[in-house]
């Protein structure tokens, strides 16, 4: 298994499920609407199934479906942090956030560590021109870190272009 780490203010800063001022998911509210959706009394899951949109403040999710799991340890639900444990979109995943844009087949997102992971044929970050790409891409958004592995048959891709930098100024 090959590793290709990239800093990421070249490549994206990206946010899954909240705003750069707020970084606790469910401190903005989720607003998910689809074909359908899932609910059993006593279970930790729902699951929205169908043309899946999930949206937070400028932050865009699209998928086939989406499980959203819960805390489930009464305890923990009081706490500060979201009772949110844990996002998996499957199928055709988009996700956009200003200019910033990831596709994959799967995207699992964990609250606790603050972690995204693209998975799937040929998941995807990219921004203005700039893009990475390989079999699995884990963004390590606490640590600003992003790991990109290849299936050791397809190498990583990265195309980098400064002028794509987050921080510049017009």
């Amino acid at each position: 298994m090959l590793f290709f780490p990239i800093h990421l203010s070249v490549l994206l800063n990206l946010n899954l499920a909240y705003s750069e001022e707020n970084k606790e998911l469910g401190q903005d509210p989720i607003h998910i609407t689809s074909d359908s959706m899932v609910a059993e009394k006593g279970s930790s899951m729902v699951e929205f199934i169908g043309n899946v949109e999930a949206t937070q403040l400028d932050s865009v999710l699209l998928a086939d479906s989406m499980k959203v799991y819960f805390v489930t340890d009464k305890k923990k639900k009081n706490q500060a942090q979201s009772n949110i444990t844990k996002i998996v979109s499957t199928g055709n995943v988009r996700y956009t956030a200003g200019e910033r844009k990831a596709f994959a087949d799967e995207a699992v997102y964990t609250t606790v560590d603050d972690v995204l992971v693209l998975k799937g044929k040929a998941p995807k970050l990219v921004t203005g021109t700039s893009f990475v790409t390989g079999k699995k891409i884990t963004l390590y958004r606490k640590q600003d870190k992003v790991i990109v592995e290849s299936d050791g048959q397809k190498r990583v891709e990265a195309l980098l272009n400064p002028e794509d930098k987050p921080d510049k100024k017009e």
